[in-house]
This record gives structure tokens, sequence and C-alpha cells, in this order.
């Protein structure tokens, strides 16, 4: 596989188009636009990153044609929405198997109007997000220190909410007040959200993502490791 060299100034414009006529016919006569404009430079972007990120965790799936990529159609058996292509394309530094959903990843999406990256959960089970409470309890200047890291680097906190904090009774001062917002959190990830920026068009965009998730190591082993786990190799 060739280098990556940055998406195309007209990837945009083609998922553009692709939102507008979300439907077979449509997409079947531009499937070469498609593999040029889209699938090819993200798995290129997907290899030129990879060393790196196994680095990070040598037991993340590095195969670009696997899971860790997405693929342009969309599963619509259970779902009420049976447009057949996604829009919004993604690829993720995860590890395989079963339970992925609630093990911590890197991630990058991009739809026509920007692009995000960051590090979660993608859909986080209540009894996952209540091991991550306990560990923070029980390391929180570990937790404070990693999460302070992210956010000097440009990563929000973001995710589904509760109405209500699970912030244990008393606890409010003996936690960092950082880590509060964590507490309110039915699902966590950190994003740093850009527009469509020439960064994006460039082949500096698989360096500046290795650098500032590089920077969330920390973090993403303490979400790993979370509760005594020993899934890590």
């Amino acid at each position: 596989m060739t280098a990556f060299t940055g998406f195309s100034p007209q990837a945009p414009a083609f998922l553009a188009e692709l939102a507008a006529n979300n439907e077979t016919a449509w997409f079947n006569a531009r499937k070469d636009e498609y593999r040029d404009l889209i699938q090819t430079p993200l798995r290129q972007l997907f290899v030129a990153m990879t060393p790196a990120m196994l680095e990070i965790d040598p037991g993340f799936d590095a195969s670009p044609m696997g899971g860790a990529v997405s693929r342009i159609r969309r599963d619509t058996r259970f779902s009420r929405d049976k447009s057949p292509y996604r829009i919004k394309q993604w690829m993720s530094f995860r590890r395989a198997g079963e339970g992925w959903q609630n093990r911590p990843a890197f991630f990058l999406a991009f739809a026509p109007g920007g692009y995000r990256f960051g590090l979660g959960f993608y859909a986080a089970s209540p009894a996952t997000m209540a091991e991550l409470r306990t560990a923070m309890v029980a390391r929180p200047t570990a937790f404070a220190d990693a999460a302070a890291v992210a956010e000097e680097a440009g990563f929000a906190l973001a995710g589904e909410t509760y109405r209500r904090s699970r912030l244990p009774k008393g606890m409010d001062a003996a936690l960092p007040a950082s880590l509060h917002a964590w507490f309110g959190m039915k699902n966590v990830y950190l994003a740093r959200e850009r527009p469509m920026d020439p960064l994006f068009f460039s082949p500096d965009l698989a360096g500046e993502l290795v650098a500032r998730l590089g920077r969330m190591a920390p973090l993403y082993d303490l979400l790993t490791l979370q509760s005594g786990r020993t899934d890590r190799p």
C-alpha cells in the first residue's frame, strides 16, 4: 500500500453528495470515486499510524481490512434508518475480540463538515462505567494528572450524561474538581473537534494524530486497567 499523502479536497464534497443521494444506483456509478477519495486514503492513514499506535498497545487490531476501519455499507437490519451507506467515516485503534465496546479505543471520524479524533468507549456498559468510577476513587491523582494532559492536548470530555451525578456522597472535596464531570457520564470519550482545515488534506495529518493521541497513552492505560483488569499483553 502506498504512503498516505492526505485526503483529497474533493472528499468532503463526495460525502455531502452521498448524503443527498444515499441510494444504490447513485453509489454504484461512483464506486471508483469512493475508493480513490475515501477508502484508499483512510486505509493509508491507518497504516501510517499503526507502528506508533502499537507502541501504546501491541494488542491493537492492526489490519486496515478488518473492523478497525469503517466500511461504506451500513448494517440496517435493526435500524429504522434504511439508508444503505455511511456518511461519517471512521477508523479506530482498539483491541479486537468480544466485548470491544467496553474497552477504550483511539479513533478518528470525519463527515462533510469536519473531523474529530480522541479516546474513549464506543458503548460502555453500566458495569464498565461503575468500574471506572471505582477506579477513579481509588486513584484520583493518577486520573486527574492524565486527564489534565489530555485537556492540554486539546481534548474535551464528551458523551451521554446522567441527569444526576454518580459522585459518591461526601467525596466532593476528596476528589479533584476536574474529575467531578466524569461521575455524570453514562458513556465517555475525549475528543478534539476540527473543521475541514488544511491539515486534513496534508500528509502531516498522520504525524499530528499520532502526536496528540500519544499524549493520552497514560489515560488509555488507566482506562484499560481499571479495577484490576489484566487484558493488556
